[in-house]
């Protein structure tokens, strides 16, 4: 059994694979608050499944070299944590680590909506906002495993707090809590993003309007993103648009009067095919594709 870990905010999902190909999915919410109990919970999912080979995505920076979290805003008790050292210093098999979004494209790119992309951006919108590339079916890493890190883009100089500590990144607008504190702007309500989905689907004007601005900042985080890498797929994954989809014709017209005329030429833009389960998918990947 070869599996896929995918470790976020709110919750883990498991993707496994048998020796005939068979492919199960477990999803299994997030209540662990330190190291300790998180390490044997982990421990005891791989020993169940009877894995030989663990491949995870954590949201947060990996160092590349060590396998340490170094940095989680939404995951912040994990930080300083080596998981791939723990579980195989516990264990007799191999893990390999690395940042959720990163694999998240991945993912796609081996088994969804990303399949012979020469350039693929994978975002995913859940707790927070992650970035993943894969070029020429190799994950943009960076040198020590900190790249596409579009989330913490700045959009608004001194603009909103974001979990990271800084002020004005994408992240701040365009992920769950962003688009509650967007919501709570405009109606001095609080609420979570599963009502205020809840309510635009309700066409309450709040809620689409809480959506619009939210689409904004993400057709902007796209534009940046277009110019850049100059992608023929940008995929979104992750809670949020798998439960409002329609933020993907909004998010298609926005960029239309954004990206240069050459680079929106070959650009299509599209919800990720595994969506809420590409990161999984993605480790699953990730470990198959490691002999050792």
């Amino acid at each position: 059994m070869i599996l896929g870990i995918d470790i976020g905010g709110t919750f883990i999902k498991v993707v496994g694979k048998d020796e005939n190909n068979n492919i199960f999915k477990e999803k299994i919410s997030v209540n662990f608050q330190d190291k300790k109990t998180f390490v044997s919970e982990i421990l005891k999912l791989i020993e169940k499944h009877k894995a030989l080979k663990v491949g995870i995505a954590i949201a947060g920076l990996v160092d590349k070299k060590s396998g340490q979290l170094t940095n989680s805003p939404n995951l912040k008790f994990l930080e300083g944590l080596n998981l791939k050292q723990e579980i195989e210093n516990h264990s007799n098999i191999k893990v390999f680590i690395e940042n959720d979004a990163n694999l998240a494209a991945y993912g796609e790119y081996v088994y969804g909506n990303g399949k012979d992309s020469e350039i693929l951006v994978c975002l995913t919108l859940g707790t927070g906002l992650g970035g993943g590339a894969v070029i020429g079916g190799k994950i943009i890493s960076g040198v020590s495993g900190s790249a596409m890190e579009i989330g913490h883009i700045a959009v608004e100089k001194n603009g909103l707090p974001c979990h990271c500590g800084r002020n004005g990144c994408l992240e701040a607008y365009v992920s769950s809590y962003g688009l509650e504190r967007i919501y709570c702007m405009l109606t001095e309500k609080k609420t979570t993003s599963f009502e205020i989905v809840n309510l635009a689907k309700n066409k309450d004007e709040k809620a689409l309007k809480s959506f619009e601005m939210f689409s904004n900042y993400l057709s902007t985080g796209i534009m940046n993103i277009a110019h850049i890498f100059n992608p023929d797929k940008i995929l979104l994954a992750g809670g949020i648009i798998e439960h409002y989809p329609d933020i993907l014709e909004i998010v298609r017209e926005k960029t239309k009067n954004l990206i240069f005329p050459l680079p929106l030429r070959d650009l299509k833009i599209d919800m990720a095919k595994l969506g809420s389960w590409s990161g999984a998918f993605g480790a699953l990947a990730f470990a198959e594709g490691h002999s050792s």
